[in-house]
C-alpha cells in the first residue's frame, strides 16, 4: 500500500527560512538599493528590521516613479509630499547621502510645495551629498522669484549637479567659495547674474563637463577652464545678442546648436588647442573665431548660412586638420559662394555629405570641394530623394522622380570624372 506523508503538528518546528539578501555586505546592498525608486525602498523597508535600518540609511535616494493618481489628485499628492517630508528630514536623519534625485511633476502655483523641495535640497546639502539630480516641469511660483538655493554650490562634497527647472533665477555664489563640482548641467535656467560664469572659471578647478541647454536671462557667457574637457551649448532661438567665449587647456569636445534673430549681433570665441571633436549647427555669426585646432579628429558642421555669409574661409582654416568632416548642403554652398573652396583640407580620409536632394547646382562646388583632400579614402553620401510637395497630383509626382533619378545619375557621372582628370597622375 501507498504510504501516506506524516502530517506535522501544529507545534512541529519548522525550517526556518535564510535572508541572504540582508547578510550580503551592507555596501552591496546599499548599490542595489540605489536602483530602487522611493516608494519600493519604502516597502522595503517594511520588510524586517534589518531592512528598515538599510532602508534609512541607504546613500542613494530615488524620487521618482510616483503614480499619475497620486501626482494629478491634490489631497493625494500633499500626503505623498508630507510622507517624503518625514522620511528625509525626521526619519533618516543626517546619516551620509550620496545622491538625491527629484522628479516631479510640479504642481503649479504651489509655493508650499516649491519651498518643500527646496527645504530637501538644503537636507541633502548637510548630508554632504555627492550627486543632486533635479528634473521639474514646471517648479515656477506665478508672480514670484524663486531662488536656487546658493548652498548647493558651496556644498563642498558636491561632485555633480542636474537642474531641469524652469522659472528659476540662479545667482552667483561667492568667488571665495571653492568648488568640488566635476559636472554641471543646466536647463531651462534662467541665470541672473553673468558672474556666475566667473564662479565656474575661478571657482570650479575640477570641473570637466558644462552643459547649457536653453538657459535664459544670458548676453555674455565666458568661461576659462584649465580642467573642463567637456563644454555644451544649446539654445533654440535666441531673441537677445549673444556672446560666447570658451577656452581650455583641456578641451576635448565642443557641441553648439542654436539659432539667432538676425537683428541681433553675436560672436563666438574658442581656444582650444587639443580640441578633438567639434559640432556646430545653426547659424553663422557676426564675429568667429575658432582659433588653432591642431588635434581636431572629427568636425560636423550644420550651419545655415545668410545670404552676406561668406566667411566661410576662417572656420576651414581653424579645422584644416580635421581627419573626419561632416557637412550638409547649406555649409558647401556658403564655402562655395564665399571663394572658401582654396582651403586646404589635406587630413580628411573621411567625409560624410548630408545633401538633402540631388541639384545640379551642387555639382561643382563638391567637385572643387573634394579636389582639396588628397588623401581622401571614404565618402559618404546622405540624401532624401523625394522633397515633393504634398499637394503635387501623381502624374507630376512620377515626372519629378523621373527627372530627379536622371539628375542623379547625371551627377555621378560627371562628379567622377571632374575625379578623375583633377587628379594628378
Amino acid at each position: 500500500m501507498e504510504q501516506r506523508p506524516k502530517l506535522r503538528g501544529v507545534g512541529a518546528p519548522t525550517k526556518r527560512r535564510i535572508d541572504r539578501f540582508t547578510s550580503l555586505p551592507d555596501h552591496l546592498v546599499h548599490h542595489i538599493l540605489s536602483f530602487v525608486a522611493i516608494t519600493d525602498l519604502t516597502r522595503f523597508g517594511c520588510a524586517s528590521k534589518k531592512c528598515r535600518e538599510l532602508y534609512l540609511s541607504t546613500p542613494s535616494l530615488n524620487f521618482n516613479g510616483f503614480s499619475r493618481a497620486n501626482l494629478d489628485n491634490g489631497d493625494k499628492r500633499l500626503e505623498l509630499l508630507s510622507s517624503l517630508d518625514r522620511f528625509l528630514l525626521v526619519h533618516r536623519g543626517v546619516n551620509k547621502l550620496k545622491r538625491l534625485c527629484i522628479c516631479l511633476n510640479a504642481y503649479r502655483g504651489s509655493k508650499n510645495e516649491a519651498f518643500r523641495i527646496i527645504t530637501w535640497i538644503h537636507s541633502a546639502v548637510r548630508c554632504n551629498v555627492e550627486v543632486i539630480e533635479l528634473e521639474f516641469d514646471d517648479i515656477g511660483v506665478p508672480n514670484e522669484t524663486l531662488r536656487f538655493p546658493l548652498s548647493v554650490f558651496h556644498c563642498g562634497s558636491l561632485r555633480s549637479l542636474l537642474v531641469k527647472m524652469s522659472c528659476q533665477i540662479l545667482k552667483a555664489p561667492s568667488l571665495t567659495s571653492f568648488s568640488n563640482l566635476e559636472y554641471l548641467k543646466l536647463t531651462y535656467v534662467i541665470i541672473g547674474d553673468e558672474g556666475f560664469f566667473k564662479w565656474i572659471s575661478c571657482c570650479c578647478k575640477c570641473i570637466e563637463t558644462l552643459i547649457l541647454e536653453h538657459a535664459y536671462g544670458i548676453q555674455t557667457v565666458t568661461i576659462q577652464s584649465s580642467s573642463l574637457k567637456s563644454f555644451r551649448f544649446v539654445k533654440d532661438y535666441l531673441v537677445r545678442p549673444c556672446y560666447l567665449n570658451i577656452s581650455g587647456g583641456k578641451l576635448e569636445d565642443i557641441f553648439i546648436e542654436w539659432g539667432f534673430n538676425s537683428n541681433f549681433s553675436r560672436s563666438l570665441n574658442i581656444s582650444a588647442p587639443d580640441l578633438k571633436y567639434l559640432k556646430w549647427s545653426g547659424n553663422l555669426l557676426t564675429q568667429q573665431n575658432l582659433g588653432k585646432m591642431t588635434c581636431l579628429q572629427k568636425a560636423e558642421l550644420f550651419l545655415k548660412p545668410e545670404a552676406d555669409d561668406f566667411n566661410m574661409f576662417e572656420i576651414l582654416c581653424s579645422i584644416n586638420r580635421v581627419e573626419v568632416l561632416i557637412l550638409n548642403k547649406e555649409t558647401i554652398m556658403a564655402m562655395y559662394k564665399g571663394g572658401s573652396m582654396s582651403a586646404p583640407l589635406e587630413n580628411v580620409h573621411y567625409l560624410s555629405i548630408h545633401v538633402g536632394s540631388f541639384l545640379d547646382i551642387l555639382v561643382l562646388p563638391m567637385a572643387l570641394l573634394l579636389q582639396g583632400m588628397p588623401n581622401l579614402t571614404t565618402l559618404d553620401m546622405k540624401s532624401d530623394p523625394f522633397f515633393l510637395d504634398p499637394k503635387t497630383d501623381v502624374s507630376e509626382s512620377l515626372t519629378l522622380s523621373s527627372l530627379n533619378t536622371y539628375f542623379s545619375v547625371l551627377f555621378f557621372f560627371f562628379f567622377f570624372v571632374f575625379l578623375i582628370i583633377s587628379r594628378p597622375v
